[in-house]
């Protein structure tokens, strides 16, 4: 399998589970983030990936309203 070439790659966010935030259900993608440096972030001030950071503010407007 050739290795992946691209230079910055997003950084997501986890749920409390250790899931990707923006694919919870892909379980694969979730090892990769776990064993690959810089892939997944629990601090959601490094979170990049877009989908992450839409569901990051969704879910801290549901804990203020």
């Amino acid at each position: 399998m050739p290795k992946d070439g691209r230079e910055k790659r997003d950084v997501h966010g986890l749920t409390e589970d250790g899931m990707v935030l923006c694919n919870p259900r892909d379980k694969e993608a979730a090892h990769r983030a776990q064993m690959e440096q810089g892939m997944a972030a629990e601090d959601e001030r490094s979170v990049t990936c877009k989908k992450c950071l839409a569901l990051l503010r969704a879910r801290r407007r549901d804990r203020r309203g």
